[in-house]
């Protein structure tokens, strides 16, 4: 499978999954702030790091879909509350208005605050899930806790507020937690060695640092403003094939070129 197929297939199964997990209940307001962002475009980066993993340590595709739906969750509930007025202040994201421009900021903070509980719910609930154990499940929980609150996003968003730490400090903590949390949950969903899952955190962490390098990039500012163009760039691609290089340690060629296809994906996008 190509890489776009790949992707086109995540983001298919994604949306699917949205809809099967988050169904319409009352208050109908917060069903649809909660919605807001999850229908609203995105990349599906962090579903299909997810699904990378699970693709080469031999994880159920379904599990994969579940686990990246909860992730994709946790992601759009921190794009609610970065977006409200006491943190970025922005009046629109993808091309139109931001969710608390829409419903409020009364209902913006709930509604992350219950996307961000219903992921937990979901990750909790043994009967999603084809072939993976509770006690596996219970570990996959909490790392994607640790990764999302005070070892990883939300302690780089306080850094970030507070100017605490470089930029590529903070990026190791406000964008690569929950991106490495992706791609290792995905690989613990599978029969994953404790090695294999060394060398993902390590690559899922590089994969992170990137991604926020290219959008400081597309947004000129972060690394651009600090280093130029020309020298973010340069960092993007040191970051890229640090990745690739410790992603080869596997050893899976034919399992891995997914996600070294991915990584380059990554460093040349352009939105």
């Amino acid at each position: 499978m190509n890489l776009e197929t790949f992707l086109e297939n995540v983001s298919k199964n994604i949306d699917r999954k949205i809809d099967e997990l988050l169904k319409p209940f009352e208050p109908k307001i917060l069903y649809e702030a909660m919605l807001y962002y999850l229908k609203n475009g995105g990349k599906r980066v962090r579903p299909a790091l997810v699904a990378m993993g699970a693709y080469i340590t031999g994880g159920h595709p379904e599990d994969a879909f579940t686990v990246g739906t909860a992730i994709e969750f946790i992601h759009n509930y921190s794009l609610i509350h970065d977006d409200l007025p006491a943190m970025d202040n922005d009046d629109e994201r993808r091309g139109k208005p931001t969710c608390h421009k829409v419903f409020g900021e009364d209902i913006a903070i709930l509604a992350g605050d219950a996307l961000l509980t219903y992921a937990f719910q979901i990750l909790s609930q043994k009967n999603l899930y084809k072939n993976v154990n509770a006690d596996r499940l219970l570990d996959i929980s909490n790392l994607i806790a640790r990764k999302a609150g005070v070892e990883g996003m939300v302690a780089g968003q306080v850094m970030d507020v507070k100017k605490i730490g470089d930029l590529e400090e903070i990026a190791k903590y406000k964008t690569a937690a929950l991106i490495e949390a992706s791609l290792v949950s995905g690989a613990m969903l599978g029969n994953a060695s404790p090695q294999e899952l060394d060398v993902l955190s390590r690559v899922g962490q590089k994969i992170g640092i990137l991604f926020q390098i290219v959008d400081d990039i597309l947004d000129k500012e972060g690394f651009y403003e600090e280093l130029g163009e020309e020298g973010a760039r340069e960092l993007a691609k040191t970051f890229a094939s640090m990745a690739i290089q410790e992603l080869r340690e596997l050893n899976k060629p034919e399992k891995t070129k997914i996600l070294e296809d991915f990584i380059i994906y990554l460093l040349n996008r352009t939105k």
